[in-house]
């Protein structure tokens, strides 16, 4: 009797299949109602990102031209200078990839910024791409104005270097230099009676750490470093270099005076000027080529503050990159890539292999590494 009991008692094997159903559905049905649902909706790209996605693309594209334009050119006819351009934006493309290296969503997402021109409309002759690449480069130095900090410094150092690169090329090849597509301030924000909104008892940052005060106090030591050269070297280069180092000497004055006008702006200590500095041999035996050195120098002391400012301070000290980029060249002194930006290109990522499109030809998006 017993066992017929327990027998009875027994659940069916049809009933346990069906209790395992009922608790799964449950389970989904709690899963469906926990979980969000996807909009759908990407979200937002901010502008920093998209900054140095259009960046990325343009760059892209004006290899591509400069790469078209090299193999149709005869020796002769500015093969090397085109290389040379090829380079120079190989290794922008390089410094502006992805950090996190989602590189082929990047550089497919990214919309021409109207400088450069598409792939499909790539660029004839040597004016329109000189053209195109002063274009690209202004487009850079304005999205520095409002971009994240360090991003702001990269599109500042690209964006100038792009833009010189151009008016070399507009000079070597005896064409009108590119028009000035974007304007940036040039006037220095003038300092307030910042008494009343300074406080009495600034918080101390941490030792060593990098602010917008220690990038400052950096600019107004390297334009007081450098009117002491130029007063020096005026006794020593010939009529006409001379006469180049005293209009340079007033704008490192002017400088002087726009730097420590921003620093009082940020309630911040102007530097005290030191009594000399000793200079080296080189000064004596060649003054031209330590005057470029001297200005290279004062390069990443601008590229510090565009990351380390906001607003106008931000802009001056963009419009101090260019024009400090733009004396060491006219110095003869050999530019970075990446002017502001302390770093070594061979230690850049690779750009990715080249996409085969449905015409067969590589996607100007995804091109390789060239020379």
């Amino acid at each position: 009797m017993n066992g017929e009991t327990s027998e009875k008692r027994r659940t069916p094997p049809w009933g346990r299949v069906l209790l395992v159903t009922v608790v799964a559905l449950l389970v989904a049905g709690t899963g469906m109602v926990l979980l969000p649902r996807d909009s759908g909706t990407p979200p937002a790209v901010s502008f920093t990102e998209t900054a140095r996605l259009t960046a990325l693309k343009d760059t892209l594209l004006l290899r591509e031209s400069a790469t078209t334009l090299a193999e149709s050119a005869a020796p002769a006819a500015g093969r090397q200078a085109l290389g040379n351009a090829v380079t120079l934006l190989t290794t922008h493309a390089q410094a502006l990839l992805d950090p996190h290296g989602a590189t082929s969503s990047a550089t497919s997402t990214a919309t021409p910024s109207g400088g450069p021109a598409t792939a499909a409309t790539a660029p004839s002759s040597r004016g329109t791409f000189v053209t195109e690449l002063a274009g690209s480069g202004w487009k850079r130095l304005a999205d520095a104005r409002t971009a994240d900090g360090g991003i702001a410094r990269l599109l500042a150092a690209v964006g100038s270097a792009q833009v010189l690169r151009a008016e070399k090329l507009a000079a070597e090849w005896q064409l009108p230099l590119p028009d000035q597509t974007t304007v940036l301030k040039t006037k220095a924000p003038a300092a307030t009676p910042l008494a009343a909104s300074c406080p009495s008892a600034s918080p101390i940052p941490e030792p060593m750490s990098a602010t917008t005060d220690t990038a400052l106090a950096a600019v107004v030591r390297s334009q007081q470093e450098a009117i002491y050269v130029y007063q020096v070297a005026l006794k020593r280069l010939d009529e006409t270099k001379s006469a180049a180092a005293a209009k340079h000497l007033h704008v490192h004055e002017a400088l002087l005076r726009q730097a420590e006008s921003v620093t009082s702006a940020n309630c911040a200590d102007v530097p005290t000027s030191e009594a000399g500095y000793r200079m080296p041999e080189q000064l004596t035996q060649d003054p031209a080529t330590f005057l470029g050195s001297l200005e290279l120098a004062s390069l990443p002391r601008f590229g510090d503050l565009v990351a380390l400012s906001t607003d106008e301070t931000r802009t001056w000290a963009i419009d101090g990159l260019l024009a400090a980029a733009r004396r060491s060249t006219a110095w003869g002194a050999p530019l970075p890539s990446l002017p502001g930006l302390t770093l070594d290109a061979g230690e850049l990522p690779s750009l990715p292999t080249p996409t085969p499109t449905p015409t067969g030809k590589p996607a100007a998006t995804t091109a390789t590494k060239g020379g």
